[in-house]
């Protein structure tokens, strides 16, 4: 399991970039183009929608009313669901992550009091890879990465209490090894991630699960809107009236490497105009001759010409001009020294053949492929050996196909052991001698030295020690006990007990639950109606509006003041759920009033 760090709760002022409520930048940075290029946001990934739960029916999932009208907002409930997005929305956003040093993760939240839960997960098995979660317990927003300094998960802890059953917008910004959060649209934090910015490359088997990680932290209340944003400002798309002035961590870090290429690049030109320098002032001193001479023939400046089995080239512009070389062979070596005609070679290039014994024939530069044979039904290159039966080998020669029969007297080799020893080996002409089996000795130079909890194999030349199934390897010849119940390292259902056996474990439910341990599910006597779901033993969780032993009652919110309607709407009770109805000389500008917070009152003409 991967281990987990905690980084230091405080804020980092100096990467806080706000003075007195305007940009500062670092001494000798100035906030140019680009900086500034950047501050819209890039591209948004509906994670809600990519799950389809509109088109599907989901255990504990129900439709529920939300603070954006035009979105759909569904309440989670329950244990039992299995919110794991699919394998073609995973990829797209592993591909954004992946392309985007920087990315916002952005919620509307409406989450169950003293619920502990995960919003957003990447996950595999027991382990997490980045994740958002929420404590209700602890009062507490906790951003879980993996470092890409050293592997290791961190987790980042931001004090305030999500888990109030009212709605809130949350989005955390990560900005290189930055991370800031925001609720609604108000920034709170601003935090160093430490040792490093967070891995961002995910594949599978990884998933990607929303508000649960795997079957534990199941977030329990509503959502609406869950997006993950790439590029800076990703919270500008739901809070457009905040400050993006400001050049992200993500965007300083681009500039501090652009900065440093150029130099690169600079530094890199003045050594080329340096040496340029060098090889000018040599040829201002020089009578350059334009030709080379060879046996007899003039070969122009830049011309190449096969002598043999080498290709030449006449080099003697090498230091005059250098769009000359690009028309040469890459290999050829030049001699910036020299100030007259020069003839540079080396061998021609070869293609690859497709036969396993190529063969060189006189006369030509390249080797070339003999003729391959037929024989019994297969083919064969030349110089493949095939054994037909016991002692005679064939081979392929130019076509033909060439048998020898081998004599064990004179063509095997020597043997150390006893004769009464050795022992032959179907279709193999020689003998051999015994290996030796230090499974069927302990200790000793020809034992074996595996001890208790593991099983000797013997394998030609040596041996090796298994651990028996249940045990875990300690070194090369002992194995040790594996309590699977105490390690979390078993597959018994959580409403199920572990029992360590040796070697093994088994499972067994828990009263009031049945199964087979390894999936237990709650008994309830009577049935749990209008969405109700078997929670524990006996007993029914209701969905918002509905009440009694099996739901079967309406919740009248209005009745029992469990409403939220503000002094300027009245309360109006519907079977399964209310709405807040403006009072009279009070109107709304939309249809969705949010719970009477926009009822505004009216003048009268």
């Amino acid at each position: 399991m991967n281990q987990l760090h905690h980084t230091s709760p405080e804020a980092h002022d100096h990467l806080g970039l706000r003075e007195g409520g305007r940009c500062s930048y670092p001494t000798g940075l100035d906030p140019t183009g680009l900086l500034s290029s950047a501050t819209s946001p890039g591209q948004s990934i509906d994670l809600l929608g990519a799950l389809g739960l509109h088109n599907n029916s989901w255990a504990g999932v129900t439709l529920a009313p939300g603070p954006q009208q035009l979105r759909p907002a569904y309440y989670l409930q329950g244990d039992y669901r299995d919110l794991k997005l699919p394998a073609a929305a995973f990829q797209q956003v592993s591909d954004l992550l992946r392309r985007s040093p920087e990315f916002t993760i952005s919620a509307w939240l409406r989450q169950e009091v003293g619920n502990t839960g995960s919003i957003v997960s990447f996950a595999h098995g027991l382990n997490r890879y980045l994740e958002l979660q929420s404590s209700g317990r602890k009062n507490e927003i906790r951003l879980h990465y993996t470092s890409r300094v050293d592997s290791k998960v961190y987790v980042e802890t931001f004090h305030y209490r999500l888990a109030d059953n009212l709605w809130h917008h949350v989005a955390v910004s990560v900005s290189g090894s930055q991370a800031e959060l925001l609720v609604d649209c108000h920034p709170l934090y601003k935090r160093l991630l430490r040792p490093g910015a967070p891995d961002r490359n995910f594949t599978e088997p990884q998933q990607l699960w929303l508000g649960q990680r795997n079957k534990h932290y199941h977030f329990k209340g509503a959502m609406q809107d869950v997006r993950l944003i790439g590029g800076p400002h990703g919270y500008l798309s739901l809070c457009p009236s905040l400050d993006s002035t400001c050049p992200t961590c993500g965007q300083f870090s681009l500039l501090q490497s652009t900065v440093q290429e150029l130099t690169r690049h600079l530094q890199e030109l003045s050594e080329r105009l340096v040496a340029a320098e060098g090889r000018i002032s040599k040829v201002e001193e020089c009578d350059c001759q334009k030709s080379c001479h060879v046996n007899g023939t003039v070969h122009a400046d830049g011309a190449t010409w096969q002598r043999g089995c080498d290709l030449c080239a006449c080099v003697v512009s090498t230091h005059l001009t250098e769009p000359v070389f690009s028309l040469l062979p890459l290999n050829f070596h030049f001699c910036l020294d020299s100030q007259h005609g020069e003839v540079q070679c080396r061998p021609v290039e070869c293609p690859e053949l497709p036969c396993k014994h190529p063969v060189n024939i006189t006369g030509e530069c390249c080797q070339s492929c003999l003729r391959h044979c037929l024989f019994y039904g297969a083919f064969y290159d030349h110089g493949e050996l095939v054994t037909i039966k016991k002692c005679v080998e064939c081979e392929c020669h130019d076509g033909s196909m060439q048998c020898t029969r081998i004599d064990p007297e004179t063509m095997c080799p020597k043997l150390t052991c006893p004769p009464d020893e050795q022992f032959s080996v179907a279709d193999n002409c020689c003998k051999f001698c015994p290996d030796i089996n230090e499974c069927q000795q302990e200790g000793g130079l020809e034992g074996h030295h595996c001890h208790q909890n593991t099983r000797c194999v013997n394998t030609p030349g040596s041996y090796t020690c298994e651990c028996l199934a249940g045990y875990r390897r300690v070194d090369k010849f002992n194995c040790a006990e594996l309590d699977e119940c105490s390690t979390g390292e078993h597959n018994c259902d959580i409403n199920a007990d572990c029992i360590n056996t040796q070697g093994s474990y088994h499972c067994v439910c828990k009263d009031g639950y049945t199964g087979d341990g390894y999936s237990c599910q709650p008994v309830c006597n009577q049935s749990c109606l209008n969405g109700g779901i078997c929670r524990s033993p006996g007993k029914c969780a209701c969905p918002n509006g509905y009440t009694g032993p099996s739901c079967e009652r309406d919740l009248d919110e209005c009745a029992t003041n469990a409403h939220r309607c503000t002094d300027a709407s009245v309360c109006v009770n519907m079977i399964g759920w209310y709405y807040c109805k403006c009072k009279e000389g009070y109107q709304s500008p939309v249809s969705d009033n949010n719970l009477g917070t926009l009822c505004q009152g009216t003048s009268i003409v």
